[in-house]
């Protein structure tokens, strides 16, 4: 489903004239399915229409989200043009995206994707590479991080399979320990490369950020979410694009309830308000840069079935950085240290 012009607009222009006066950049992501389907037309229509109610001297910039199978040189071209942020879903080598990112005939989609990403290679175009992690790929952490740096990805983030309930299928969920033990290979796999300032891990980057800025970077680890708000193309508003159902509908755009009522509606729901605020949180001594995790990743006995594996990570990548201050000159120092060793 493709959202209709008319939405297209008015979306555009109300998304635009909410956001704060002072703002000098307003970013648009695009992600959800595949929305390469959506067609080149459509993002060059969103793009006009971002220029015609773009305030003066501010900078409008893109992000869009794609398993890069549809990638060619048309597209690639014009992404350049426009300065697009990519994102490439991409799971593994070719043995792990095929068994779990199959095409719609249940083919490989592994070359494919290397097609397309060859092609941001060749166009010069910044991407990073979204890779979903579960139980099945635990072991293979290691070779999973060198097999992207070999692909000439510099940006990877990672990001727990997370099925509703707490029974996971097998082979297809994640268990709070094997979630730990992935990110803490990765994370040595990093060091030992030497692939500071080389190689960007978002995993590991949010928390050197939010450690000396106290602000975390994705509502994930946020003190408080939900503003973090999607609209699907029919124009439907939820509060969490990983809490889209019935209690966390805001209703539709086409009431044109302000994008700033929608917000507060959005953060004042349970959800995010008391995120960081469970019992087993306040003694944790990663509450700093963890903060509760995702609440769509609450299970059934109200505790977040990642936490243990957050607990084992966090504790990793803080041991380091707590001998300096949380703040700027914190991170000045830290930073010092770390490049001069």
């Amino acid at each position: 489903q493709k959202m209709d012009d008319g939405l297209l607009e008015d979306f555009i222009r109300r998304y635009i004239a909410a956001q704060p006066r002072y703002s000098r950049e307003i970013n648009f992501v695009w992600q959800g399915g595949e929305p390469l389907l959506a067609g080149i037309g459509f993002y060059k229509r969103a793009l006009a229409l971002q220029q015609k109610y773009a305030p003066p001297g501010v900078r409008i910039s893109n992000s869009l989200q794609t398993n890069g199978t549809l990638l060619n040189a048309a597209w690639c071209r014009w992404f350049k043009q426009h300065d697009f942020i990519i994102g490439v879903s991409l799971d593994g080598d070719r043995q792990i995206q095929d068994a779990h990112r199959p095409d719609k005939r249940g083919g490989s989609s592994y070359d494919d994707a290397l097609r397309g990403i060859a092609l941001l290679h060749q166009h010069h175009i910044a991407f990073n590479l979204l890779v979903v992690v579960h139980d099945g790929v635990v072991d293979r952490a290691q070779a999973m991080y060198d097999h992207f740096v070999a692909l000439g990805a510099r940006y990877l983030q990672f990001q727990p399979l997370m099925l509703e309930g707490d029974a996971p299928d097998a082979g297809y969920g994640l268990s709070a320990a094997n979630w730990g033990r992935f990110m803490l290979a990765i994370y040595r796999r990093w060091r030992a490369q030497g692939h500071w300032g080389k190689v960007f891990v978002m995993n590991i980057e949010h928390v050197y950020a939010q450690y000396f800025t106290q602000v975390s970077p994705s509502c994930v680890h946020a003190e408080r979410c939900g503003g973090n708000l999607v609209m699907e193309p029919d124009g439907r508003l939820y509060a969490c694009d990983h809490l889209m159902d019935a209690q966390h509908y805001l209703g539709h755009f086409d009431q044109h309830t302000p994008f700033a009522d929608a917000v507060s509606a959005a953060t004042a729901m349970d959800f995010g308000r008391v995120k960081s605020l469970r019992r087993e949180c306040q003694s944790c001594s990663v509450k700093t840069v963890c903060q509760g995790g995702c609440p769509a990743h609450i299970g059934a006995d109200r505790y977040n079935r990642l936490c243990a594996g957050y607990y084992a990570f966090f504790s990793a990548l803080l041991e380091p950085l707590r001998a300096y201050p949380r703040s700027p000159q914190g991170a000045m120092q830290w930073r010092s240290a770390v490049s001069g060793s």
